[in-house]
Parts: structure tokens; C-alpha cells; sequence
């Protein structure tokens, strides 16, 4: 083990931060009436840190939406309004493919999440940017309370469901539903194939909370992001409200979690949930120390928090977990972050504009920490006395609550930090009507370089393992947190942060070659043409002088010719040929004596 120097915090190991985000829109229906619009407005919201950057949101699949490109500078907050564009965003119909899939880049490493914000269905999708990406998700959700047609539009519209979306061309994704869906049966694997930006959504079949996807299975053979989404869930009456999030990979998943108590509740008696999915078969579970239960993989356990505020769960093998909560009988949902070696020095998060809303905050961090925190600006504070000991964790960890928050304005980008060490945050807001909003903004991986992928023959891929930590030690020799590799083979990193060491490996290979072959330069007569073509099949072809896109090119001119193609992988390769053209030769007259 190894202390924390003072270096890691001059570089900062920001909240869950990226430059790349891949996200895709859950269908919500809009509800009925002329004044219930319960799927919108819907927006992206971004926040910088210590450098301004500049942000695209694009449709990578969609080439006719135009990118949206904003240049914000340093700890500020921006929201792009994609409201005008939710017939394309938010995907519809179920078990179909479609290119609706959003992807925001930037210049520098931001925060950033999708808010559905209508007055009486929102819910925030806190976007985990590499930490989302994965080619294995067990998909998680509640099942304890239904949906509910709220403000009926005539059609069984308000469902359970989730939303894949590619990051690469021919994608291959395996879905097993755990219970029917839309045009799928229940337990029966099948593969569709997603391009760049393509998204599949599988929506369940019926509205009862026993039917919801809890426990499907979905594999690719590239990373994949993938959103789960609750439309309308009700715990009594018609006070329904949306729960989901952005979910995360089995590789990003942990064994040791701090679960602290939301403000659900009904008629005074807490409602907060906790369902908790094995990966792997034999996982055992303990809560405060003490076993509960052994799971197989697609397994979950369902924990409902009583009069206790936070808990600590632990397990033998790594668990997604997602906690239902919210303000009063409006819930809202949320991945939880596993706490071993992750967490965050810096946070930045923004409160929406929600009229008569409750603000809180859940915090939770290492004993010794809690006296660290500053907020800037300074419109609230975080004290060490607002903690206190997680159960279960002899004292090692201390969790905050802190509800009906006074001084968290709208629109600012509030920066919390602490001075000695990592923590976790999470944003829970909502009024006793509508409204409620629930999502984590820290970092929840260790140290994660993605699932293995492939590049094309002389491409190099960037390696990165996260800046501002302690130390790094790839397996090149380098000592940098990012190295480029451009051969194939395996590639680890190993990684000292706040007294953990920690390593990934990746895979790097080649996509199959698929070269260009015009044959050797040739030549033919005046006023003869020629026809020249490649073996092989490609998505496109051009043909140079001429801008031609055939896969063949006929010509009697001289001059050279150059064929560049791209396959189904991205890659793209050329070759060209020579062509001469030889005047025919001058006839001699023939004497006849």
C-alpha cells in the first residue's frame, strides 16, 4: 500500500468526467391532454472544471442533424436544449433499430448528464462517459411498484425498458430478455447488428412491476452503452414519476457499497429500495457485516431501507446496484458507485430550475475526509458534523444526508472538493407533487481502459488510465497516465491512488485486412477502354480523378487511377494503377504486282 501524495490532488481526480460520451434517449410517453406533457423538455446538461472547452452534441448514425457546438468557459454550466429534436432522439418504436443515438465530445473533461424535465415525469441520466461502455450489462430495474397510465393517451404506453446504442460499426448484440418484450419472448437470446450511433430499444410487455426487465442479459462483441428507464412508476394513486439512469458494465461493477437512505416515502414510512444483481453465480451477500443471501448470475436481492438512514453492503463477486428513492411519494432512480478505490477529489454538479422543490445531497467518504469539503461558490457548506459513521464498516467510512438544503441556486455549476481524499455524491431533489430527480456524479471506476477493441492495420489506438493519479507503470515501460499503441497484443497498466494499487488489461487487435488490388499497371490501344475493379466487398468505393463511388471504373484515357474503399469496420484502403494508352500504329499500303 502506498500514501497519497499531495501531487494527486495538484492534478485532480475529477468526478465522473470524460471527453466522450455515448448515451441513448429512452422513449417516455408524452401523456394525454393538452397540458401533461410528461417526455419533455428534454436537455443536455454540461459543466466544465478548471479549463473551458468546447462541446459537440451530434448523431453520428443520423448524418442530416446538424451538430450542435457550444464553447463554455471554466467552471461553468451549459444546457443544450434538444426538445425540438425528441421525435429522433427518443427512441421509438420498441424492437426496432434506429439511429437516434447521441454522442457529445469535448475539448477537455467535463460533466455531463440528460435530463427529461417535464413538470410531473422527470427524472437525470448522469452519463459515466468510458465507465458506461462495455460488451456486458446485466440489466437492472424495481420490482415492487408498477406503472401507471397517467393521463391515459388510449394505449399501453408507460413501460419498463431499456436502450442500447452502438459506438462502432457492425456491432453484434445478444439480448436475453428475462421477461417478454416487445416482439421478443422471454428467455430466448437474439442478435441484431448496430452500426456507429445505430440504438435498439426493448420495452417490456406489460405494466406490472413483476414483469419489469430486472435481470436481462445483453453481450456485444464492441462497447455499447445502455440506459434503463421506468416511465411513471407509482407508489399510490396517480402520483407517478420516471426513474432511470445510465447504467454500467459488468467489468465497472464492485463488491463494496455505501447505501444511504433517500427521502421516498408514503404516509411517513420509507420506500427506498435497493435491488442488487449478481454477474457471477455463488455471490454472496452481506449487509452490515452479516450474510444475507448467495446469488447466481441475473440473480438480484431486494433491500428495503426502515428506520436506518445507511447501510453497507458487501459481496463476494462484483454486483450492479440501483436504488429506487426520490422526494415524498415521487420516486426516482439512480446506479449507486461501487466505494473501493473510486470516488472523486472534485465534483461539479448544476441543480435544475424546479419551482417549490427539496434539495439534498448524499455523501459519503473515508473517516478522516469529512473535515476536508469546500464549495465554491460558497452558498452552502459541507461540515463534518453534518456526518456520521456507516454502519458495518467499524468506522472506516462516514456517510452525510443532507435533506431540504437551503442556498443550492439553479443554473450555477457548484464545485465541491475535498482537500485529503476521494469521495462519492449524489443529487436527490423533488417537491411533494412531481419532480423528483435522483444521480450520482462521481467517479466509478478505478482504473478502467475499456473492453478489449480492435483497430484497423496501421491505426493506433489511445490507452488511458486516468489523469491525476499518484503513479503509473504500463507494461511498454511508459509512465504516463495515456499511451498510444499501435500494435496488437495485450497492454496493462498498473496504478497507485489513495492507498489502493490498481491495474487493468486490454486487449488491442486487428480488424481483418482487407486490402485494395488493381493489378499491375497496363496499357491499351487508342480508342480502347479498359475496366478495372478489386476483389473483395466494401461499404463504399472512390475512384480518383473523377470522384467516382462504383466499384468498378471503365476508362480509355491515360493517366493514374486510385480506388481508396472502407469496409464494414471503418478501415479504409487504396491501391492504384497506371494506365497507358499506345496510339495505334500507321498503316502501310500493301503493293500488289
Amino acid at each position: 500500500m502506498v500514501v497519497l501524495s499531495t501531487f494527486a490532488f495538484a492534478s485532480q481526480l475529477i468526478a465522473q468526467s470524460d471527453t466522450e460520451f455515448w448515451f441513448a434517449a429512452p422513449e417516455n410517453s408524452f401523456g394525454g391532454g393538452s397540458s401533461t406533457n410528461r417526455d419533455n423538455p428534454i436537455y443536455i446538461r454540461v459543466a466544465t472544471f478548471a479549463q473551458g472547452a468546447t462541446i459537440t452534441v451530434s448523431q453520428p448514425a443520423r448524418p442530416g442533424f446538424v451538430p450542435m457546438v457550444q464553447a463554455i468557459g471554466a467552471y461553468s454550466t451549459y444546457t443544450f436544449n434538444l426538445t425540438s429534436f425528441l421525435s429522433v432522439m427518443e427512441n421509438k418504436p420498441a424492437n426496432t433499430i434506429l439511429d437516434y443515438g447521441i454522442k457529445i465530445s469535448s475539448t477537455t473533461a467535463i460533466t455531463a448528464y440528460y435530463e427529461q424535465a417535464s413538470t410531473s415525469n422527470p427524472d437525470i441520466f448522469t452519463l459515466k462517459g468510458r465507465n458506461a461502455l462495455g460488451t456486458r450489462f446485466i440489466i437492472p430495474s424495481q420490482l415492487d411498484y408498477n406503472n401507471v397510465d397517467a393521463f391515459p393517451t388510449g394505449g399501453l404506453d408507460k413501460l419498463n425498458s431499456f436502450v442500447i446504442v452502438a459506438t462502432e460499426n457492425n456491432t453484434q448484440v445478444t439480448i436475453t430478455p428475462a421477461k417478454s418484450i416487445v416482439g421478443r419472448p422471454a428467455g430466448v437470446p437474439f442478435t441484431i447488428t448496430l452500426n456507429a450511433g445505430q440504438t435498439y430499444s426493448g420495452t417490456a410487455t406489460s405494466q406490472l412491476a413483476a414483469q419489469h426487465l430486472l435481470g436481462s442479459l445483453i453481450t456485444s462483441n464492441k462497447p455499447i452503452a445502455v440506459t434503463v428507464n421506468d416511465d411513471s412508476v407509482v407508489l399510490s394513486g396517480t402520483a407517478a414519476d420516471l426513474a432511470g439512469d445510465q447504467t454500467i458494465p459488468s467489468h465497472v461493477a464492485g463488491k463494496d457499497y455505501v447505501l444511504v437512505k433517500g427521502y421516498l416515502e408514503l404516509t411517513g414510512s420509507p420506500k427506498d429500495r435497493v435491488y442488487i444483481l449478481a454477474d457471477s453465480n455463488n455471490t454472496a451477500i452481506s449487509i452490515n457485516g452479516v450474510f444475507v443471501t448467495t446469488l447466481n448470475a441475473l440473480q438480484h436481492y431486494n433491500y428495503a431501507f426502515g428506520a436506518e438512514n445507511a447501510i453497507y453492503l458487501t459481496a463476494s463477486k462484483p454486483v450492479v446496484v440501483f436504488q429506487l428513492s426520490g422526494y415524498n411519494q415521487q420516486p426516482a432512480g439512480a446506479i449507486i458507485p461501487p466505494i473501493q478505490c473510486t470516488g472523486s477529489n472534485e465534483i461539479v454538479f448544476t441543480r435544475s430550475p424546479v419551482s417549490a422543490s427539496q434539495f439534498g445531497l448524499i455523501i459519503f467518504t473515508r473517516t478522516g475526509y469529512q473535515a476536508s469539503f469546500t464549495v465554491t461558490p460558497n452558498h452552502f457548506t459541507i461540515l463534518a458534523s453534518d456526518f456520521l459513521p456507516v454502519p458495518g464498516t467499524a468506522g472506516q467510512w462516514q456517510y452525510a444526508r443532507k435533506g431540504n438544503m437551503i442556498g443550492v441556486n439553479n443554473n450555477v455549476a457548484y464545485r465541491v472538493s475535498n482537500s485529503t481524499g476521494l469521495f462519492h455524491l449524489g443529487v436527490l431533489y423533488g417537491n411533494t407533487s412531481s419532480d423528483a430527480r435522483f444521480g450520482f456524479f462521481s467517479n466509478f471506476a478505478t482504473v478502467n481502459l475499456g473492453p478489449d477493441r480492435k483497430i484497423c492495420s496501421g491505426d493506433s489506438t489511445l490507452l488511458d488510465a486516468g489523469a491525476g493519479r499518484e503513479a503509473y507503470l504500463w507494461n511498454t515501460g511508459a509512465t504516463t497516465h495515456s499511451i498510444w499503441a499501435s500494435t496488437p497484443g495485450n497492454y496493462w497498466v498498473q496504478v497507485t491512488e489513495n492507498l489502493c494499487n490498481l491495474s487493468d488489461t486490454i486487449n488491442v487487435g486487428f480488424h481483418a485486412y482487407v486490402p485494395v488490388n488493381l493489378g499491375p499497371d497496363t496499357s491499351i490501344c487508342s480508342g480502347s477502354t479498359i475496366t478495372f475493379s478489386t476483389a473483395g466487398s466494401y461499404v463504399s468505393y472512390l475512384w480518383t480523378p473523377g470522384n467516382i463511388i462504383t466499384p468498378t471504373l471503365t476508362t480509355g484515357t491515360a493517366g493514374t487511377y486510385k480506388l481508396t474503399t472502407t469496409d464494414n469496420n471503418s478501415c479504409s484502403y487504396s491501391d492504384t494503377v497506371i494506365l497507358t494508352v499506345q496510339p495505334k500504329p500507321t498503316p502501310k499500303p500493301v503493293n500488289h504486282n
